[in-house]
């Protein structure tokens, strides 16, 4: 009787456990769907069509990762049915949504790297102002505590450990315009209306680049300063 019961509590806890992982992936993967992605692609310049194989690939490169503990890039593009940069920018994507943590991608292996030790302090350190607060640089610059140094060298500290972070995709969803040393966070971009950015001629090699009204970028085909003059209430009064 003892040991039916043993089997019983076995089966029953066997069962709970299925219910709560399955529960648990259901809900993390919710808000992971090809429309968030198109726009995490548009983010970063990218521009993805429309995948009907879009939910396989992502539940393959998921289970590459984190189940077969795979780090091979090459090889979980193949296996996805992915080219490598699309691989690149889906690992990415998914670490936006935080369903992988603590790796970064190696440009050169082509190799998923777990972070160091340091990697990971950084992370911390920085974390609650670029995913809570969505923080400039100069509140970051401000509320960093950094014993003995003034605020032109935590200035120049906070930059160089952001671009380290943003370079490496260590963090995510962010992305650092040298130009007029500017954050831009994805989660705030993607609320803005079209009517925000406008269609500037470069100066120099006359190509067409999309400016944030008020800001600066370097154009995307000879890397000459593109600058709107023209503000948002500019905008508004017309």
């Amino acid at each position: 009787m003892a040991l039916e019961q043993m089997l019983i509590v076995g089966l029953i806890a066997i069962t709970m456990l299925v219910l709560i992982f399955h529960f648990i992936r259901s809900k993390t993967t919710k808000n992971v769907n090809e429309w968030s992605y198109k726009r995490y692609a548009d983010f970063y310049g990218k521009m993805e069509l429309e995948d009907p194989l879009f939910d396989k690939k992502i539940k393959k490169i998921l289970k590459l990762i984190n189940e077969d503990k795979c780090d091979d890039i090459e090889f979980i593009a193949k296996d996805s049915g992915c080219t490598v940069e699309e691989c690149c920018l889906k690992i990415n994507y998914l670490k936006n949504k935080r369903m992988l943590d603590n790796c970064y991608i190696d440009k050169i292996t082509l190799k998923i790297i777990q972070c160091s030790e340091e990697d990971i302090e950084l992370v911390e350190k920085y974390s609650p102002f670029i995913y809570g607060r969505h923080a400039s640089l100069e509140e970051i610059v401000s509320f960093i505590p950094m014993q003995g140094s003034n605020e032109k060298k935590r200035r120049k500290q906070v930059i160089r450990d952001l671009k380290y972070l943003i370079s490496n995709n260590i963090v995510n969803g962010v992305i650092f315009n040298e130009v007029d040393e500017k954050l831009i966070y994805y989660h705030v971009e993607k609320h803005k209306k079209e009517k925000d950015y406008i269609t500037v001629s470069c100066s120099k090699c006359g190509a067409l680049n999309d400016v944030d009204c008020g800001n600066k970028v370097r154009c995307r085909y000879c890397n000459a300063i593109v600058e709107s003059y023209l503000t948002f209430e500019d905008i508004k009064k017309d």
